[in-house]
């Protein structure tokens, strides 16, 4: 009994002092599981196109965005997935200006920054609290604690001694017509067994992308592979010639690796190369994990990251974001991922109201 009683204030107090970040999280989370159809939805002049003959060449779309804004790099840019869908290009850092452009046209059709849309707002609260890599720790801390709490939770639901199938068949019961103290307390006990394995999911793998490096490691540990080196460097000695257009150096990358390009990263320094990212068939990741590497003066081939045939570790280590926004099991388990983002608020309510109620009775019998 001393054990459940350290275990049940244990699972009080990280409840109360964390659970707020929990709540946050998984309300903002449960948005961005659908966040390309809100954002489609909000922003339809940005997101969809006419699909309207040939594309013009991927140089006069960074031309486009060049011309409109001379003092901004290319960060990144977002390959239309669909024939109705525009470019996106990232400008400066993956948070900065996003600009987007129509993919028949080459014409500018807007741009913002990312805190100013709603989804884009919701987006870096649920990823860094708006404060950058502080936030983003303090959201992977938060998680290891939903971690310790499903676990300290369901050591209480868990019937003392295990005493009879009745108490355990319970424990998914709630009594919505019982006294409001009782019902609250069902409540609490028994949307925590529905909902632990997800949270317990959803909790990993959010720590997985906070503590990317450390969770690496010891998915490589635990398989015994090898980790995937780090990214190689163009030429030095070409260091200050023309770089090729960046039609030739995608042409370049799809001859050497199927599968269409979802992401292309530019280089920020004269020894970086440019990234084509690429999505193989058989991937679950949205954006795939496949990887050409080419050395942006000559166009040469530097690395092939073939998702599909990585080591064991990277494979399972490349699952858990996809399982993170569920989608695995397409709509269905998108859908579940929207509950389980919601069960943290109803649980963090229920809670406090049972610990408001025990505190009350402590002051009443004193």
């Amino acid at each position: 009994m001393k054990v459940r009683k350290i275990i049940f204030y244990l699972h009080l107090y990280i409840g109360l002092i964390a659970g707020l970040f929990m709540v946050l999280a998984g309300l903002t989370g449960s948005m961005i599981v659908f966040r390309e159809e809100i954002e489609t939805l909000l922003h339809p002049e940005l997101m969809k196109t006419v699909a309207d003959g040939k594309r013009v060449p991927l140089e006069t779309v960074l031309n486009t965005a060049r011309k409109a804004y001379p003092e901004d790099t290319i960060f990144s840019v977002r390959m239309p997935w669909t024939p109705e869908q525009t470019y996106l290009l990232k400008m400066n850092e993956p948070h900065g200006l996003f600009v987007y452009v129509d993919p028949y046209s080459g014409e500018l059709l807007g741009a913002h920054r990312q805190e100013d849309t709603f989804m884009g707002w919701v987006t870096l609260v649920h990823t860094e609290l708006l404060v950058g890599e502080r936030g983003k720790t303090i959201l992977g801390v938060s998680a290891l604690l939903l971690i310790c709490m499903s676990i300290t939770g369901f050591f209480l639901w868990w019937p003392p001694n295990g005493k009879g199938m009745g108490k355990f068949a319970r424990g998914f019961r709630v009594s919505w017509f019982a006294p409001r103290k009782k019902m609250i307390f069902d409540l609490h006990r028994a949307l925590g067994a529905y909902t632990i394995v997800f949270l317990l999911i959803a909790a990993f793998t959010g720590v997985s992308l906070v503590f990317n490096k450390t969770i690496q490691t010891l998915t490589n540990f635990v398989t015994a592979s090898a980790p995937i080196p780090g990214p190689p460097h163009s030429d030095p000695l070409n260091a200050g010639k023309m770089t090729l257009p960046i039609d030739t150096l995608l042409h370049q990358a799809d001859s050497s690796l199927s599968g269409p390009a979802t992401w292309i990263s530019f280089p920020q320094t004269p020894q970086a190369p440019v990234v084509v990212r690429k999505k193989m068939p058989e991937e679950f990741n949205p954006n795939g994990k496949s990887f050409v590497y080419l050395d942006q003066y000559t166009g040469e081939v530097l690395r092939i990251e073939n998702a599909l045939a990585a080591p064991l570790g990277t494979r399972i280590y490349n699952f858990f974001y996809p399982l993170h926004i569920g989608v695995p099991g397409g709509t269905f388990t998108r859908i579940l991922q929207v509950i389980t983002g919601l069960s943290p608020l109803i649980l963090f309510i229920t809670g406090y109201l049972m610990w408001r109620n025990r505190t009350k009775a402590k002051i009443y019998k004193m």
